[in-house]
């Protein structure tokens, strides 16, 4: 199996939750598997369509996580927020 097919396997689509422990789980067990594949990596890869398709994927689902990433930062940052405002009305 190509290294470029089975980083393909090893990442899916982050989770569809808004929760964003479930995600930081998620992306956490996927780049841990996606690290020994990448650490097998050298040279370069051959210019080919099947592995020019396959990049494009990897780019595609590294873009899903990078925003399921950046909602879930933001959903902490929000509640984090409100338990600071909770924190000052009960000063």
């Amino acid at each position: 199996m190509s290294v470029l097919r089975e980083l393909v396997e090893l990442t899916p689509m982050p989770p569809a939750t808004g929760d964003a422990d479930e995600i930081i789980a998620a992306f956490d067990a996927m780049f841990s598997a996606r690290q020994d594949v990448l650490a097998t990596l050298s040279g370069k890869l051959a210019d080919t369509e099947e592995n020019r398709r396959l990049v494009g994927e990897l780019a595609t689902r590294d873009a899903a996580w990078e925003q399921a990433l950046s909602s879930a930062r933001d959903a902490v940052g929000v509640a984090r927020q409100g338990t600071s405002r909770l924190r000052s009305y009960a000063r």
